[in-house]
């Protein structure tokens, strides 16, 4: 059930917090079915996939397709590209992200340790028409630490921002972008971050939220902290209970605080904010690798919808995207900016289906459970907790 929880000041556009309310109010951003133009119900781009980590964006691009997005694509590394494309035929997969370990390995390589930055930057620019056509993006899944990777991602995430549009930022990109470079997040109220135990406290240690002891389900408790210390993203911290967490005060003024000073100590400001709403439906007792990259994905399609029937304009993308778009950045816009109650409603929906489909999954598979278990249970339990076709 919901949290009754709410943020001491600054409103987060919600009613109610009442799981019944929220929902309810989550059912009138569902698209209908019939008369729609292909990508109409949302299109999702998915930037990660490298060497190593090819499951995750696949998870991610499927699980929006499979709680209705209507196209997903990811954009990856020329290593990951095969593989990906191997696991569905219905994901486009664009193998545009530069990688520098990939140049090493050539006699003559750049090396890992420096990055070819005309290469990185042409690969961005093959990349944004792309990134243009999404309705919201997902970075992070499967991201990895290349550092012409990571650059690339960042400098991805920096035009989504410019762009206005809905950005969900996941798994890797976490720790090798917004832990190292949180301006990237900062201030920006179309954001969502979504951070398990150990992602929580380095996210937080980079915007001067350290917290205290041993890593443990019991940092949570100051998700809202670093919510408030971020001035803008929505923060899910996900663990035994999800807890979402919204700025108290407006965007730009937490941002221009947290940009003068550090953010006030966990032993202090844990006390006077609370997450906006908590998920507590159970889940799978197993915990597997890649259900955060399902998440993110669901909550990416939830996020179309939502800015579908909000229609947006330039204006209030610019307007909430905290930022101008360079000189290099492009200025057309698929999106306007969502109230971060909305934002956090969608994100609540999304880790309701997400925590009944595991569950549902888990009935089936028990210990054998894996992440693509999960997925066809999506539909399902979409429909079981939010109604209709």
């Amino acid at each position: 059930m919901a949290s009754t929880a709410t943020t001491p000041a600054g409103g987060s556009g919600l009613a109610s917090t009442d799981d019944a309310a929220v929902m309810s109010r989550f059912r009138e951003l569902v698209p209908q079915l019939g008369g729609n133009y292909k990508g109409a119900h949302g299109k999702v781009a998915v930037i990660g996939g490298c060497l190593e980590f090819t499951g995750a964006p696949f998870f991610a691009a499927m699980s929006a397709l499979r709680v209705g997005a209507d196209m997903a694509y990811v954009i990856c590394t020329p290593s990951a590209a095969t593989a990906i494309k191997s696991y569905s035929p219905e994901l486009m997969v664009l193998p545009y992200l530069h990688e520098a370990a990939a140049a090493a390995a050539w006699p003559g390589g750049a090396g890992e340790d420096k990055v070819d930055m005309v290469a990185v930057s042409r690969a961005v620019d093959r990349i944004l028409p792309w990134l243009q056509r999404a309705t919201a993006v997902v970075v992070g899944p499967g991201l990895g630490d290349d550092p012409a990777v990571c650059e690339a991602g960042a400098a991805l995430l920096h035009h989504a921002r410019a762009l206005g549009l809905p950005v969900v930022i996941d798994g890797s990109a976490l720790t090798h972008i917004i832990a190292q470079r949180p301006e990237y997040a900062v201030g920006y109220s179309n954001c969502v971050l979504t951070p398990n135990v150990a992602e929580l406290g380095r996210i937080g240690a980079a915007v001067g939220v350290h917290l205290p002891g041993r890593m443990s389900d019991a940092w949570q408790v100051h998700a809202p902290s670093i919510a408030q210390a971020f001035g803008g993203p929505v923060v899910v911290a996900k663990g035994p209970t999800d807890l979402i967490c919204v700025p108290s005060s407006p965007p730009h003024a937490a941002a221009d605080a947290a940009a003068a000073s550090p953010s006030p100590s966990p032993s202090t400001s844990g006390q006077e904010l609370r997450p906006l709403l908590e998920c507590k439906d159970p889940g799978a007792l197993r915990r597997c690798g890649g259900q955060g990259d399902v998440l993110a994905g669901t909550i990416a399609a939830f996020l179309c919808w939502a800015v579908k029937q909000q229609g947006g304009s330039k204006a209030s993308a610019a307007q909430s995207s905290g930022v101008r778009p360079s000189s290099t950045s492009t200025t057309t816009t698929s999106g306007g900016g969502l109230e971060p109650g909305t934002t956090a409603m969608c994100v609540y929906a999304a880790c309701k289906v997400m925590r009944g489909a595991a569950a549902e999954a888990y009935r089936v598979q028990e210990r054998s459970l894996l992440a693509g278990d999960i997925i066809p249970h999506l539909y399902p339990t979409f429909r079981r907790v939010v109604g209709g076709p």
